[in-house]
């Protein structure tokens, strides 16, 4: 029986001061494969020094993924670049709705993909300014923005046309037979949540054909949609062997995905922060689990 190959990742370091302290806790204690970093947000320059003047003291370093953000912080292409993705003062102004929406609006697609690529390329360009190119890049997006088919067919534009050398872009797919067949954990479950999964399933086989195309990447499931901040050990543990299980059958890398960082409402503060639902998550007690399920996750291995 072959074994599964398995990433434990964390999500939205540079969010914020505590979100990425929280992190790199967990990066000193040899818990993360890899992460994944906004540059766009108020607290990018400061962390990615701290990232880079002490990881040669850690256990192993992790991959870094570009965490592409069109939902919070200010657009780095400028807000003349982007007139349709921002409010007046250059922060972005989006819902995930409406981007979805623009993708199947063709008196909007061409227009709100050109801005798109402007941007992608802005942040990582951002990224590779401090984390250098000496490998690969990796890509996500903020928030499962990447799924969307304008974000991601403006993000392979980008990197065909910059010729960006590739490893991995995320398609967010996450197998659904095992939360079917765990009924002791089915009122656990967020109706919001189930929605998300759906969706993003089946937003990803078109996804996935063209990122495979373009990186040759393996295919993989990404398990942290339905559990999203609320990914805490009873649970992950409850349900990891059938997941895995999963992904053996069905050849796929399994990424675990985790919100580790979390921060005081204060740390909040500021106009870089548009939505009051996503600073109530980023604040939440269910952040500070799975922090707590990183930390003590030994049984995910």
């Amino acid at each position: 029986m072959s074994a599964v190959e398995i990433d434990i990742h964390a999500d939205d370091y540079a969010l914020s001061a505590g979100a990425s302290e929280n992190i790199l806790k967990c990066i000193r204690a040899g818990k993360l494969d890899s992460v994944s970093v906004l540059t766009n947000m108020s607290c990018y320059g400061e962390y990615a020094s701290r990232y880079l003047k002490e990881r040669k003291e850690w256990k192993k370093e992790p991959l870094l993924s570009v965490h592409l953000n069109f939902m919070e912080g200010k657009a780095l292409a400028g807000a003349l670049a982007a007139p349709d993705l921002v409010d007046g003062k250059g922060y972005f102004s989006l819902s995930w709705g409406k981007l979805l929406l623009w993708s199947f609006c063709p008196w909007k697609y061409g227009r709100v993909k050109a801005q798109l690529k402007k941007e992608i390329k802005a942040q990582t360009e951002n990224f590779i300014r401090c984390f250098g190119r000496e490998k690969p890049l990796r890509f996500d997006g903020h928030q499962h923005t990447q799924m969307i088919p304008v974000v991601y067919c403006a993000l392979l534009e980008v990197i065909r046309e910059e010729r960006y050398p590739l490893s991995y872009i995320r398609v967010t797919k996450e197998p659904i037979l095992p939360f079917c067949k765990e009924v002791s954990l089915w009122k656990t479950y967020r109706p919001v949540n189930w929605v998300k999964n759906l969706l993003l399933n089946f937003l990803a086989p078109a996804m996935e054909w063209k990122v495979r195309k373009a990186s040759g990447q393996k295919p993989m499931f990404l398990w942290g949609v339905l559990f999203s901040g609320n990914m805490d050990c009873k649970r992950v543990q409850a349900l990891l062997p059938a997941i895995k299980e999963q992904s053996r059958k069905r050849g796929r890398v399994l990424e675990i995905l985790f919100h580790p960082g979390f921060t005081a409402k204060d740390g909040m503060a500021g106009e870089e922060f548009c939505s009051e639902d996503a600073k109530a998550f980023y604040c939440s007690e269910g952040r500070k689990r799975e922090y707590r399920t990183v930390m003590e996750g030994n049984f995910m291995k």
